[in-house]
């Protein structure tokens, strides 16, 4: 009777043991399952933002050499040397960043 008794507790662990490992199995699965879940909304959302930029037209922020043509060599060589052509449209997404920060709320107590 000892060894039947011995038996049925042995087997009623090792039960107990295996869903106890499917529990914590179905856990891990869920718990990846929900993180990869946030991973693509957030990729949806930028793939989104990407197609909205993508559909601005910016042509018009473009120098052209017809507007150069128009200056004396001397200055367009002054310019180029001093790296205007570098710092005008680092200042330009600038003021462009500012005025876009001032559309959030709560951002305005600094300016």
């Amino acid at each position: 009777m000892q060894t039947l008794l011995d038996w049925l507790k042995t087997a009623f662990d090792k039960l107990f043991s295996w869903f106890g490992d499917i529990f914590v199995a179905i856990f891990k699965a869920a718990w990846d399952f929900l993180g990869d879940g946030v991973c693509w909304v957030l990729e949806q959302l930028l793939g989104v933002a990407v197609s909205a930029a993508n559909a601005l037209d910016l042509s018009g922020l473009q120098g052209h050499a017809s507007d150069w043509s128009i200056m004396p060599p001397e200055i367009v060589n002054v310019m180029q040397l001093s790296g205007l052509s570098v710092a005008v449209p680092i200042v330009v997404a600038a003021i462009g960043i500012r005025l876009i920060l001032q559309l959030i709320p709560f951002t305005r107590l600094g300016s």
